[in-house]
């Protein structure tokens, strides 16, 4: 038996239908949310750069996410220094992910309340720290897919095409991001353009342990550290700045003028309640002729050299690495499971001043239509 659908009911049910489309596919386009079963598996392709003295830089599109770095130490032992997953579908569907090794943006560090203003309108970004917005929302671009628009045996270019309104920010985004490794360096040159007024702040969120967990060795507290910059910026209970600067000569424990082991202060820190470092420096210079932050592992003899054109490094210790994640295989020691702990790695990020844009009087974070976006960042490493 057949039944007829009298077209008044027929035009409901498709009007119907196309209006739940219409709502699924606003609800995807904004990104509040990312099911990783769609990802394709082409995301997670790792592309090998390699140099003449043995270095490896594993780069994966999904986040244009760094996986691993090989390096020779003093010993010429070859070290796995950047913290990660073995399974590349982790950086996917692992809810506690950490941003490792990968592109942030739109907007790197906190925008706070997830709202801001341009031109007299004011847009809402998603929250997903406390109540502000983190790192570009819930799905920055960390938790992207790049496209692959250049691939040789040392440098690979990524890009991203950010639609209007994607994560609540204005205009649409094009940005390039290569990776290059010189002899002794990885080179990240970030560019960007918009079809209107926007706001960027991209940075690279590699976490590093120049030991590479030698001997088992679990964390980064006795890495000694000089940074170049005799200002940071105060923050309050969230870590959103208050628009003050501070004295690291007053407030020691963030001084790194002098070489310094990570560890020797960080009980002193202010940001949780256990201590630790998620500071914003204001760097004395950002040239790119001299590096701004210096990291020496005397266990492996590895030295990290930071160079940048932006004005701030934010330094964060890896306060909430807890445990729960499963080191990667060849920096276990041993047959026992091991583990990422409190204090297993540094972010070194390059960046502007976190929550920009609600300080006018800071250097600005926003991008007009026909201007191009232009950062460097440097990580030289010696053994």
């Amino acid at each position: 038996t057949k039944f007829l659908v009298p077209d008044s009911v027929m035009m409901t049910m498709i009007a119907f239908a196309c209006a739940l489309l219409c709502v699924l596919c606003v609800s995807f386009a904004s990104g509040q949310q990312l099911n990783c079963s769609t990802v394709p598996q082409e995301a997670y392709r790792q592309y090998v750069l390699k140099n003449d003295a043995g270095y490896e830089l594993h780069v994966m599109p999904f986040g244009g996410t760094v996986t691993k770095f090989l390096v020779p130490d003093k010993d010429k032992v070859i070290r796995d220094i950047v913290l990660g997953f073995d399974d590349p579908t982790q950086y996917c569907v692992n809810a506690i992910h950490p941003y490792f090794g990968a592109i942030i943006g739109r907007y790197a560090n906190r925008i706070a309340n997830g709202s801001f203003t341009l031109d007299g309108k004011t847009y809402k970004t998603p929250l997903n720290d406390h109540n502000d917005t983190l790192h570009g929302g819930t799905i920055g671009f960390d938790r992207r897919v790049w496209d692959v628009v250049h691939i040789s045996q040392n440098k690979i270019t990524l890009s991203y095409l950010s639609p209007d309104g994607e994560m609540g920010f204005p205009g649409t985004l094009r940005v390039n991001v290569t990776y290059t490794l010189t002899s002794n360096s990885w080179v990240i040159d970030y560019a960007a353009d918009t079809d209107s007024i926007t706001v960027i702040n991209l940075s690279q969120h590699t976490y590093w342990n120049l030991n590479g967990f030698k001997d088992n060795d679990q964390d980064i507290l006795e890495h000694i550290m000089i940074i170049k910059a005799s200002q940071y910026l105060e923050v309050d209970s969230t870590l959103i700045p208050t628009g003050k600067f501070g004295n690291v000569t007053v407030d020691y424990w963030l001084d790194f003028e002098r070489p310094k082991p990570v560890g020797k202060d960080i009980k002193r820190g202010t940001v949780t309640p256990n201590g630790g470092y998620d500071n914003a420096f204001v760097l004395d210079s950002h040239k790119l002729l001299d590096p701004v932050v210096i990291v020496l592992a005397p266990l492996t003899g590895i030295q990290l050299e930071l160079s940048t054109s932006q004005i701030s490094v934010q330094f964060y210790s890896g306060n909430f690495l807890d445990g729960t994640l499963a080191r990667k295989k060849d920096q276990v020691y041993g047959t026992a499971p091991q583990f990422y702990q409190q204090y297993s790695a540094m972010a070194l990020e390059g960046q502007h001043y976190p929550d920009s844009v609600h300080h006018p009087n800071w250097p600005t974070t926003v991008l007009q239509k026909g201007q191009t976006y232009t950062q460097r960042i440097e990580y030289k490493i010696v053994a």
